[in-house]
């Protein structure tokens, strides 16, 4: 048989015993803590995006690496950049800005040419910036100074 707490409290008052308070009857768990979700190693960046990778920089740097699938240097850059990413093990992102779809983002960061990798920082450009692919090594050591 179901019993209530107001039945439990009725029944306690009659065998003589003190009644308990509702909130102390059925008492609730604390709120589980709600952790913040860890910023991804690489994204790819569209306007409806961007707020959340602005974000991601104030606590990691963010390589915004803006590309195009037409772009033959920036197919070569591509691979030298996945394996730097994953040899760097979270400590930059790969944030990838495809040229052709994102025109609103190439103005708000003056991109002339492609590729261009971007070194964003606490929320907002760096000011560092690498234009066009000039070898596996001129990009390594780049990304070392973020």
């Amino acid at each position: 048989m179901y019993k209530t707490a107001t039945t439990v409290t009725a029944a306690l008052l009659m065998l003589g015993g003190a009644a308990l308070p509702a909130a102390a009857a059925a008492p609730t768990a604390p709120a589980p803590h709600r952790a913040e979700a860890a910023a991804p190693s690489e994204i790819d960046v569209t306007s409806a995006n961007f707020g959340q990778v602005v974000e991601y920089s104030k606590t990691t740097p963010v390589v915004l690496d803006f590309t195009a699938t037409w772009c033959s240097w920036c197919q070569k850059q591509k691979p030298y950049l996945a394996q730097y990413n994953k040899d760097d093990k979270g400590a930059w992102i790969w944030a990838r800005v495809d040229a052709d779809t994102n025109r609103d983002l190439i103005k708000k960061f003056k991109v002339k040419g492609l590729p261009t990798l971007v070194n964003m920082q606490n929320g907002a450009d760096a000011g560092s910036r690498l234009v066009g692919f000039d070898g596996a090594q001129s990009l390594r050591t780049w990304l070392n100074n973020l």
